[in-house]
This record gives C-alpha cells, structure tokens and sequence, in this order.
C-alpha cells in the first residue's frame, strides 16, 4: 500500500511540475530509473481507466534506495 499511494501522490506532484524522489528497494528504485511509473485512474462512465506515465510529465522523477537520500537536503 505504501508504495502506491507515494506513486499516485508523486504522479500529482509531478503533474504540477515539481520534483519527485522516490525511496524504495534496489530493484524498484532501478526498474523506476529506467522505466518511470504509471497510475492509472478510473473515471466514472469510462471503461478503462487513464494511464498517466511519469516520463514526459512537467516535473521531475528519481529514484533513490534509502541509504542515499539525506532528508535534510529536502
């Protein structure tokens, strides 16, 4: 649950042009790195939800395992 809710709330962020980081496992934070994230939203009359990709949106995204960020620098 952690990790989905710190996407969708980085995802909104990101969509009002600020700078994300994200902590998470080496694996996670690697496959992020190169791929980004997306969320997807239902919409109500819709069939499918909307899909919003990190990659190209106004802000910017990272990555980082916990052993490399250093909250005070936030």
């Amino acid at each position: 649950m952690g990790a989905s809710y710190g996407s969708l709330f980085g995802t909104k962020l990101l969509l009002a042009g600020h700078s994300v980081t994200l902590v998470c496992t080496p694996p996670t934070a690697e496959l992020i790195s190169r791929e980004g994230t997306v969320v997807r939203f239902p919409i109500r009359g819709r069939d499918t939800s909307v899909e919003i990709r990190s990659q190209g949106l106004a802000g910017e995204l990272s990555a980082s395992i916990p052993e490399t960020v250093d909250p005070a620098a936030f």
